[in-house]
């Protein structure tokens, strides 16, 4: 726990030094006066307005940022330092989950307040956002570790991501929402949803505990593929 309370510290510190704390206000400052500029009548329906706003900008908050932080650090070497260092798979990865999806409840805090005002339950809000976070940041490791730079990383990401926000399609109304029960990112929007009392307790339920699971797979299948980098890297002697 020390070890991961001291990596957190030096990562807001690599987080603020890159512009990242930057890079997020400018995205509330946007969203935020794009909201704005919408009628209020317009955005009055917070059930089908929040969940959709917040898997859409997270994905950038956790899934591109911890990928562009790893591609960072291996441009810089400091992956090649971590992969001899007492910091384990789950401690990196743990420690990056940690700082984004805390940046991610802090832009979710700010955007819902500033577009939709205060209403609605915070606590299933803040839930479905610490899903959301887990699971991007997880896949966005994963997905990370297979390149060695940005243009090679944009296309695949971009189209692994594309296939994350298909839930956006049952909760438009655009598509039968049954065969996205299995989908990662149901659940979590199924808590953000419930914030807003659109649904029932059952629903709830299996927000919370679909949530656990996917965030689980996430983390698991991040950490090993962080794991496998760092094997691979003290094995070739940090090159």
């Amino acid at each position: 726990m020390t070890q991961i309370l001291h990596a957190l510290r030096w990562d807001v510190i690599v987080q603020a030094r890159n512009g990242f704390y930057w890079a997020s206000a400018f995205l509330v400052i946007i969203i935020s006066a794009l909201l704005l500029s919408v009628p209020e009548s317009a955005r009055a329906n917070s059930a089908i307005w929040v969940p959709a706003i917040l898997v859409i900008n997270l994905q950038i908050t956790t899934f591109f940022f911890v990928a562009g932080l790893m591609l960072l650090e291996r441009d810089e070497g400091t992956l090649n330092a971590l992969a001899v260092s007492p910091l384990s798979a789950s401690g990196y990865l743990a420690m990056r989950t940690i700082g984004l999806t805390g940046l991610a409840a802090a832009e979710t805090i700010a955007i819902v307040w500033i577009g939709f005002g205060t209403g609605g339950s915070w606590s299933l809000m803040l839930l479905g956002t610490a899903a959301l976070g887990v699971i991007y940041t997880g896949f966005g490791a994963a997905i990370a570790t297979r390149y060695e730079s940005v243009n090679a990383l944009l296309l695949p990401a971009s189209a692994f991501v594309a296939l994350l926000l298909l839930p956006l399609l049952p909760h438009l109304g655009l598509a039968p929402r049954l065969p996205f029960f299995v989908h990662p990112l149901e659940p979590p929007m199924t808590l953000i949803r419930a914030g807003y009392g659109a649904i029932d307790r059952v629903e709830v339920a299996f927000g919370m505990f679909g949530s656990l699971g996917w965030s689980a797979i996430a983390f698991v299948w991040g950490r090993n593929r962080v794991r496998a980098l760092m094997h691979n890297t003290r094995a070739s002697g940090g090159r």
